[in-house]
């Protein structure tokens, strides 16, 4: 009992020290000397509460929460000036310990350690808690606070978006686990944690994702990651066991924290009870008459189902979406999945049309029906007659042809130019715009009737940038189509490739990757694609750390005059920072006459990292070891 006064009077009096002078809400040392103290259990978590002229101690259970505050509802009972009814909580959960501010009051004062805390504050033994005019001082037992612990929610978020940042600025491989636990009990909650990471590194983070699921990050795994991903999901099967789980690698994957996750989690709902599954299995291939479209992202994934559901319809439907993200395949998808399959399928650009001949081309023109009509010809609507038209770029049509379209629409009836007698037809129109059409529709320049007839199914397509999971499938995609096309070996994109084309804005969305892809397939010289052989484009996008550029070799001054010396060719920061830690490693193994775990010692670098460096630079068993000495 004396220990555990001695220790909560020396950690109180530190608290003041630090904060930076003596602190009114501790009880002066006169008053903690006549407290009484209750002796905690041997291995339990404890608080010491320090307030008006007595103390006590204050057991924490391995898993709840307290309310702490002078409520008479409140589990740690406090009185005194500045503490409010519900002041505070105090979260145990997978082993340690988390202080939640509650109270709304400004005046509810709530530090540790002399900070302020606003939201959450994770606690460590020797924690002085400070709230109005009460001290409560946290010890924890050893082993339990140096036992590795889940991450909470905001922990894994910040944890997540930094292996990613790190794992693209360094090129270092990254993996993401997500387990989908099924129905578990809350009792098996500390089970499911202490086996999750017994089975895993130090080095990697557990964290309950919410909704039944553990997430893991691996960082420093790639290839590998399959096998610490089946050995945490057989030391969960015990308590949970439906689990199943879904892997997802950065940069293969997706360079983006949100989207590695989701791709993780969109392969473990593919993946059976039991099993691991990759990214791979989570994409999805459609067939599309002779097309084949591949679809890995939710939000196309979902696009995809509402066109399955509206394909049997002749409803209009209006696709929405920038230039080039894929409108021309939806439009295919709800012609080839329809009852009129079997009929033919147009597509028309109506900004292609001459504004003369708009409406002979829409709806064909009799004989003589002005000049240069020599003889009937049927209209491109009517040559879709019995399947589906598509109009893409429908904003582009003039007033009158809408008028025309929109009679078409109602009363499926059309009349050619220069005709006295309407024709029947039956056609299903999809129209496309990436124009903002209710913003044309308040300027007067496509009409609002139209708009709504149109309207009744639309869909919009995301651009290739907000659909993270998409690119590196789509780049694969057509790289393998272009070089099955041109007859040449088969082609991989090397990850900073990928990361290049991650990090590019895509204006032209997938039009402009599949002519990048087509450049790479017609002119790349390695198997291996590498960041530099994507079109030059490309790498303005990129951020500046991942750019070589060059400067001209004998450029002029600014204003004529002398040639100047040639520049060499500028480094990016990544290709100084390579340079600089492989030379670092060559010393080291110098140092060290070649031995890899002193030389790994000596500057501080994993030997498991320093081996997979040394084959990424290159470095051969030979390299760095000093020349025998003479003498």
């Amino acid at each position: 009992m004396v220990a555990v006064y001695e220790a909560g009077v020396a950690v109180a009096r530190e608290s003041r020290r630090v904060g930076g002078g003596p602190s009114p809400s501790a009880p002066p040392p006169s008053l903690l000397a006549s407290a009484p103290l209750r002796v905690p259990a041997h291995d339990r978590d404890y608080v010491v509460v320090f307030q008006a002229d007595s103390s006590s101690v204050f057991a924490v259970p391995e898993e709840g929460t307290l309310l702490v505050g002078s409520a008479p509802e409140a589990d740690l009972a406090m009185h005194g000036e500045g503490v409010a009814p519900r002041h505070a909580r105090i979260v145990a959960h997978d082993g340690g310990v988390t202080l939640h501010a509650v109270a709304l009051e400004p005046e509810a004062r709530l530090e540790v350690n002399g900070e302020p805390v606003v939201g959450l504050r994770r606690l460590a033994s020797g924690d002085v808690v400070t709230a109005g005019e009460v001290t409560l001082v946290l010890h924890r037992d050893p082993r339990r606070a140096g036992a590795r612990v889940l991450c909470d929610d905001a922990a894994l978020a910040a944890r997540l978006a930094e292996e990613t940042a790190r794992a693209v600025r360094y090129r270092r491989p990254l993996a993401v686990i997500s387990v989908e636990l099924g129905e578990v009990p809350i009792s098996a909650r500390a089970g499911m944690a202490s086996a999750a990471l017994e089975a895993l590194r130090r080095a990697d983070v557990v964290a309950y994702g919410g909704g039944g699921e553990l997430v893991v990050l691996l960082p420093e795994t790639s290839g590998s990651a399959n096998t610490p991903a089946e050995r945490v999901l057989r030391a969960l099967l015990p308590f949970a066991p439906a689990a199943r789980a879904g892997l997802a690698l950065c940069p293969d994957d997706a360079s983006d924290p949100d989207a590695l996750l989701t791709g993780a989690r969109n392969a473990a709902r593919c993946a059976g009870e039991g099993q691991v599954a990759s990214m791979a299995r989570a994409v999805v291939s459609l067939v599309v008459g002779e097309r084949s479209i591949v679809v890995a992202d939710p939000s196309m994934r979902k696009v995809y189902d509402l066109v399955e559901r509206l394909a049997p319809s002749d409803l209009p439907v209006l696709v929405l979406g920038e230039t080039g993200v894929g409108k021309e395949a939806v439009a295919a998808a709800l012609h080839e999945w329809s009852l009129r399959k079997a009929g033919p399928f147009v597509a028309i650009n109506c900004a292609a049309l001459p504004e003369s001949l708009v409406e002979s081309e829409l709806f064909g023109h009799e004989r003589g029906a002005f000049t240069g009509a020599i003889g009937f010809k049927p209209g491109l609507l009517e040559g879709a007659d019995g399947g589906t038209v598509l109009l893409d770029e429908i904003g582009e049509l003039s007033a009158g042809a809408q008028a025309k379209l929109l009679r078409v629409l109602e009363l499926r009836r059309f009349l050619r130019v220069g005709a006295t007698s309407e024709r029947t037809l039956d056609v299903r129109v999809v129209a496309a715009t990436n124009r903002p059409l209710e913003a044309e529709v308040e300027a007067g320049r496509f009409r609002r009737d139209l708009y709504f007839r149109l309207g009744a199914a639309a869909i919009f397509l995301p651009p290739l940038r907000d659909r993270p999971l998409d690119l590196p499938v789509l780049a694969r995609a057509f790289l393998d189509e272009a070089r099955d096309r041109l007859g040449r070996p088969r082609l991989t994109l090397s990850p900073d490739a990928i990361d290049r084309l991650a990090r590019h804005a895509w204006p032209g969305n997938v039009r402009e990757l599949r002519n990048a892809m087509e450049y790479v397939a017609a002119t790349a010289l390695r198997k291996v694609v590498e960041a530099d052989e994507l079109p030059a484009q490309i790498g303005e996008g990129a951020p500046v750390w991942a750019r070589v550029q060059a400067q001209p070799v004998g450029a002029r001054a600014e204003g004529g005059g002398a040639h100047e010396p040639p520049r060499p060719r500028a480094k990016s920061l990544y290709d100084e920072i390579r340079d600089l830690e492989r030379s670092r490693m060559v010393e080291a193994l110098d140092e060290s006459s070649g031995v890899r775990v002193r030389a790994a010692a000596l500057i501080g670098m994993p030997l498991r990292t320093f081996v997979t460096k040394l084959k990424e630079y290159g470095i051969g068993s030979t390299e760095g070891r000093r020349a025998p000495r003479s003498g």
